[in-house]
């Protein structure tokens, strides 16, 4: 196997757990278009057939297939939801306000903690803008604060979202390092294409819901969490069993 210099993180559902949060926001997105009973029904969550289909997009490229959604499934009349700009804003918004007490993912703390001890260079590249991952760092300093780069969704050497490699080239080039020499961990299926397509080594860490046998034949390893990533086999010192054994 390759042996790994650098380690890239994907931010939502990967280091912080912000999806159920997300879920929210998109259906208050929609404001008065959305009808009542619609809102009550969902309870505050996507349906995994429209959730799996955005995971890991930018908000230019998953509001369209949303407000489709709306106008298909709910009940949503045609041109009454917000201008993709509109609902990206308004989503954006409301998820700031729910993210300032977002929570780690299961082992998230532990693995960048146990890479920093390695002396791994460490960088994220998210689709969320800037802005948002300001307000989601708010409260995990001891997280982001081993983090060289962070590689947001609007940063103007990404021109095209995940699943394209844009993000990972550039967070890979910024660390100094070829993508070749570096490991992916990503929760979304574009984001490990994504992380594949630019050469890097991806570990896949999927929401529960999505079967492991979707992400098998692209990514080189999948995790049910980050707790249980051993790193030996690209030649880290990072076997995480292990180490919460000790």
């Amino acid at each position: 196997m390759k042996t790994i210099k650098a380690v890239i993180f994907d931010l939502d559902g990967t280091l912080l757990d912000t999806e159920a949060l997300s879920d929210t926001a998109v259906i208050l997105g929609f404001g008065k278009a959305l009808p009542t009973d619609v809102k009550e029904r969902l309870g505050g969550r996507l349906p995994w057939e429209l959730k799996k289909q955005i995971l890991g997009l930018r908000g230019s490229e998953w509001v369209p297939i949303v407000r489709k959604y709306g106008e298909e499934h709910w009940g949503v009349a045609e041109g009454e939801a917000p201008s993709l700009g509109e609902f990206w804003d308004s989503w954006e918004s409301n998820l700031n306000d729910l993210c300032p007490n977002v929570k780690a993912c299961p082992g998230a703390h532990e693995l960048v903690q146990l890479l920093a001890k390695s002396n791994i260079p460490m960088a994220i590249a998210t689709s969320s803008r800037k802005a948002a991952v300001d307000i989601k760092r708010q409260k995990h300093d001891l997280m982001f604060q081993h983090m060289k780069e962070i590689v947001t969704g609007d940063d103007p050497n990404v021109k095209n979202g995940k699943p394209a490699p844009d993000i990972f080239i550039e967070a890979a080039r910024r660390l100094g390092y070829d993508p070749s020499e570096c490991i992916v961990f990503e929760d979304s299926l574009s984001g490990v294409q994504s992380g594949k397509a630019a050469g890097c080594v991806a570990v896949a860490v999927p929401d529960p819901r999505m079967s492991k046998s979707v992400f098998e034949p692209i990514a080189d390893t999948v995790l049910d969490d980050l707790l249980t990533f051993d790193g030996t086999p690209w030649g880290l010192s990072c076997n995480m069993k292990e180490h919460l054994r000790n």
